[in-house]
């Protein structure tokens, strides 16, 4: 087990700063989750700078002042907010728009609902609708989706709805 010195906490603060985390809390919980990754997998011999860099590039796909702009947008936002999966996210808007006009159209195959004329509307909106639904949840990876399949989705109590990178 490796173990880390001040100048070498140091060293790991100096590079935080200079490479855009300004949050004092930010910074030492960095510090923190930084030094336990070291001192668990570096072995005694083993070149810290080196495996800093390593760590320290796990962190963020960019660039690391990522983690600030993220913290800086949760510290603003209120706290009754609600983090969705993509299914949680588009399985009550599949239900909510299409559900009426699907039930709908199965009341009038069975003889329940009176009248062509809305079967006739609701059968055109829910063949435009279905595609719009069925290419946001079939899309490829490859492809670039609009929403990628393991972004989250928050929503908050203001008008904010943000799509959160794949982790």
């Amino acid at each position: 087990m490796y173990c880390i010195t001040d100048q070498q906490m140091d060293f790991i603060l100096d590079d935080l700063r200079s490479k855009g985390i300004l949050l004092e809390d930010l910074q030492q919980n960095l510090l923190d989750h930084i030094c336990v990754l070291i001192e668990e997998n570096l072995s005694t011999d083993g070149n810290f700078e080196q495996y800093y860099c390593t760590v320290i590039r796990s962190f963020y796909k960019k660039e690391l002042s990522e983690i600030e702009e993220e913290t800086r947008f949760l510290l603003t936002r209120p706290k009754y907010l609600l983090l969705l999966n993509r299914n949680q996210f588009f399985t009550p808007l599949f239900i909510i728009f299409l559900g009426p006009y699907i039930t709908c159209a199965i009341l009038d195959l069975t003889g329940i609902w009176p009248g062509d004329a809305w079967v006739f509307f609701t059968g055109w909106l829910a063949l435009y609708s279905f595609p719009t639904l069925m290419v946001l949840l079939l899309t490829p990876d490859k492809y670039d989706p609009l929403i990628p399949r393991n972004a989250r989705i928050m929503l908050g109590g203001a008008p904010i709805i943000r799509i959160l990178p794949a982790s």
